[in-house]
């Protein structure tokens, strides 16, 4: 009998170190590299092209400071990445699941464990720099404009707690590069954005990028990204990871990582 006692601990403790961990395509942050070469050889006319799993792997500033926080703390995990609502749903509702860089809110409080802050942010309302008509000064001045956001966003709720409406003035796209296709082809006014979100459409869309200005600094949106865990998630685990990014900071390796993405001044 205490030997299947002993058996059946030593398989929970051994579950309780592996996460699942799920994410989205946002450089510099996480980088999705299977999705960009699988591109690449897709718009190439030979399909006989292989691409190295080393450059398969995910990359980006929060993937190494995950990746990092995994070895500090021993915990076992693969980073899988999915379009956002998709990946909001599984770390709602799978135990011992990871999410990250995920915005921490006062509707989204109660439906995680927050981890940890990862990276202080910044979100605009911006539009094309050719719409010189479009001044405002105040978020409830873009009432009378329609606004692009990504699906399940955090700025979905934003704008809804503002006074917005989806048939009215907000208009869902389900993903960035739909979110700024809609702002250059006029279906849109504003779209809500980031410095990392517009850096990355410009990688993107290279020369087919259009100039984008900054209109409206949104002071009071959720300006931390942080790693967040379902709520099923073990104690031990949070607990573990906790420390990991605390001894992570503290040994200036967390810095170097975002020196290194040209996160933070040198």
């Amino acid at each position: 009998m205490a030997m299947i006692t002993l058996c059946c601990s030593s398989l929970v403790s051994s579950e309780e170190f592996n996460v699942t961990i799920v994410t989205e395509h946002l450089p510099p942050l996480q980088i999705n590299n299977k999705q960009i070469n699988n591109k690449q050889i897709n718009n190439k006319q030979s399909n006989k092209e292989q691409i190295s799993n080393d450059k398969q792997k995910p990359t980006g500033a929060m993937v190494e400071i995950v990746e990092q926080l995994l070895t500090i703390s021993g915990i076992k995990g693969k980073i899988t990445f999915y379009p956002w609502a998709r990946a909001y749903q599984i770390a709602q509702n799978r135990p011992n699941t990871l999410i990250f860089s995920i915005m921490r809110t006062q509707a989204r409080e109660h439906s995680f464990h927050w981890v940890g802050s990862l990276l202080a942010d910044k979100v605009y309302l911006m539009r094309l720099a050719s719409r010189n008509d479009l001044t405002i000064n105040h978020i409830d001045q873009a009432k009378q404009y329609r606004v692009g956001v990504h699906r399940s966003d955090i700025a979905q709720q934003y704008l809804q707690d503002k006074g917005f409406t989806i048939k009215r003035n907000i208009l869902l796209s389900s993903s960035y590069f739909r979110l700024w296709q809609s702002l250059w082809q006029g279906k849109v006014d504003f779209i809500t954005a980031n410095e990392f979100m517009l850096q990355d459409a410009e990688s993107t869309f290279h020369q087919n990028f259009r100039p984008v200005s900054i209109t409206l600094t949104l002071d009071d949106f959720a300006q931390n990204y942080y790693l967040a865990a379902s709520l099923n998630t073990s104690p031990i685990i949070i607990k573990k990871l906790q420390k990991a990014l605390e001894k992570l900071k503290q040994s200036g390796q967390y810095l170097a990582i975002l020196k290194k993405w040209q996160l933070v001044e040198q």
